[in-house]
């Protein structure tokens, strides 16, 4: 990869020079990395690494991307192709932990992922702490409403709808919708279309009422591609090892690749 700027403490922007719209990139600490491939627009972002050894993979994109995200040592944000970002996402990437995100997704809103309590918390019996820190997935195709709070072990199959103000920190199965805190599955085997609906007379209102294609039907037929590979990711201490397996899970061409 190209290596687009660097600076003293070998922190590095690689592929692609993103355009910067009221946008800031802080590298605060060493060893870090920000890819970019063509088409990435930053738009009110704010990308900080106050760590080392971290990597940004952000790929093309239609849409602006809208971020804020906060970064510590030895994680991974990866985002795919595609993404709408109806207002800025925030998140706060903690203790060695990661955030994947597939292609396809909206996320309106208010919308904040945290991977950690972060206080450290104990047991009285064990004197053990027992709130470690986890990572967040996030499918293919995922509809997250507003104000809605991913929390650590949150993992959101793809095809997947999250309701309004609900609190995830469990395995959400693909093709369903749930919603609440604690959430409820609302409904199963459902899928979801990206066009709004706001605009719509009756006659959109009446030619949308069938859908024709299975594009959004996620299934366990060769799946969990994607999962595979960033269980590689989390396991690679060497950061080039680490970009390998990125590029890997971003040409991972598999449908049910994130299929819970």
């Amino acid at each position: 990869m190209e290596i687009i700027k660097q600076d003293p403490k070998n922190n590095k922007i690689l592929n692609s020079s993103p355009e910067l719209i009221n946008s800031n990139i802080t590298f605060n600490g060493a060893n870090n990395i920000l890819i970019c491939e063509e088409n990435v627009v930053l738009n009110g972002c704010d990308l900080i690494f106050n760590g080392n050894n971290s990597i940004i993979y952000l790929s093309s994109n239609y849409n602006h991307y809208r971020l804020y995200v906060n970064m510590f040592n030895n994680s991974v944000l990866f985002i795919d192709e595609n993404n709408y970002f109806n207002s800025k996402l925030f998140m706060i990437i903690s203790e060695e932990k990661s955030i994947f995100i597939g292609k396809d997704c909206l996320f309106a809103p208010g919308i904040w992922i945290r991977l950690a309590d972060p206080h450290l918390i104990y047991d009285m019996a064990t004197m053990e702490r027992v709130n470690l820190t986890e990572d967040v997935y996030i499918g293919d195709h995922v509809w997250i409403a507003q104000e809605s709070l991913l929390l650590k072990g949150a993992a959101i199959g793809s095809g997947s709808i999250i309701g309004a103000k609900s609190v995830i920190s469990k395995e959400i199965e693909s093709n369903s919708s749930w919603a609440g805190n604690p959430p409820k599955v609302i409904r199963n085997n459902v899928f979801f279309d990206g066009r709004s609906v706001h605009k719509y007379t009756k006659k959109e209102t009446e030619q949308s009422m069938h859908y024709d294609s299975e594009e959004w039907i996620y299934s366990d037929i060769n799946s969990g591609s994607g999962f595979e590979l960033i269980r590689e990711i989390n396991n690679t201490e060497n950061i080039d090892l680490k970009i390998e397996k990125v590029l890997e899970l971003r040409n991972d061409k598999n449908k049910n690749r994130f299929y819970i």
